[in-house]
């Protein structure tokens, strides 16, 4: 049962991913109709956290242009054609957790909920090149944020441990993100640097939710320590079919917080192929940010997943 269920999954999320991952046609200009298109990439697998149960994750991420036509317009009011460089995004990224044969009741745990609206600048003619300035929220949608709910939440748990996946987290944050791709087509190196600045009092969070002490880590600390500086670089060159397995691609990532900058990193390093023509993806990573739940501990981490938008 758990093998079929993780199967039908894959199935349904590479059928729509596929769709979504068609970037054809999705940045518009002028009367044409906004499309539905991938913004991260939308993966289902496998996690494997050295603090915790083996668990199938999967992620869904898109995002949607806003009023093309009126943003097309009132630009090129400004200069010629300026509006074929601007876009205005909402975007929703949400992950879960499904915990099928390692937890009783195989439950599904919310692990991150973003929403998120952004104004993209294409800073060259192939719309492959991009600097974002965006606001967002960012939680896991649990609910647990007192001393009181926090017990309960223990003795009703399998394991007392499992209690800390239901702390409630939230940030409201200002985002910088700047893309640059070296390649005149699908294949090459393309970087990636994302700023992020979590705000003290949000439009949308209020105050943020973050360690309070409930679970009394000696690891506990400020989000903002372990989170906001971030670059990638990612390697993706089409290949000629070999056996059952075509197209290659490599990425390492890095993230430290803005405060106490570079004594706590996060780490990550993927590797992947399409074999059978289905974009399969190796990761590790160590660091922070496994979850946000407990943002704060580090945690080594390697999973196995179906990525798509990636290729």
């Amino acid at each position: 049962m758990r093998i079929a269920q993780c199967a039908i999954a894959a199935a349904l999320l590479a059928c729509c991913g596929a769709a979504l991952a068609d970037e054809t046609g999705c940045e518009v200009h002028g009367e044409r109709e906004a499309r539905l298109c991938t913004y991260e990439p939308n993966t289902i697998g496998y996690t494997w956290d050295n603090d915790d149960v083996g668990f199938m994750d999967f992620k869904i991420s898109v995002r949607y242009q806003l009023f093309p036509d009126w943003t097309t317009k009132g630009l090129n009011l400004v200069a010629k054609d300026l509006g074929r460089n601007y876009g205005l995004y909402f975007a929703f990224t949400g992950r879960f957790g499904q915990y099928i044969g390692t937890r009783e009741s195989a439950p599904v745990i919310g692990k991150r909920f973003n929403p998120k609206i952004f104004l993209r600048r294409w800073t060259d003619a192939r719309h492959a090149g991009y600097l974002d300035l965006g606001y967002g929220h960012e939680s896991n949608g649990q609910s647990v944020h007192t001393a009181g709910q926090y017990a309960e939440a223990q003795a009703a748990a399998e394991r007392p441990e499992f209690a800390n996946d239901q702390l409630s987290r939230g940030w409201d944050y200002i985002e910088l993100v700047w893309k640059k791709a070296s390649y005149a087509s699908v294949d090459g190196l393309s970087s990636y640097v994302t700023l992020k600045y979590f705000l003290a009092d949000g439009l949308l969070q209020g105050k943020p939710e973050e360690y309070n002490g409930l679970e009394n880590s000696p690891q506990g600390k400020p989000r903002n320590q372990v989170n906001g500086v971030a670059g990638l670089l990612k390697y993706t060159r089409p290949t000629e079919k070999w056996w059952i397995l075509q197209d290659l691609k490599a990425a390492a990532g890095y993230e430290t917080g803005y405060r106490r900058m570079f004594r706590y990193n996060t780490y990550r390093l993927e590797l992947g192929t399409k074999v059978i023509q289905l974009p399969m993806n190796l990761w590790v990573q160590t660091g922070y940010g496994s979850d946000l739940a407990q943002y704060y501990k580090k945690v080594s981490s390697k999973g196995i997943e179906v990525q798509i938008g990636s290729f």
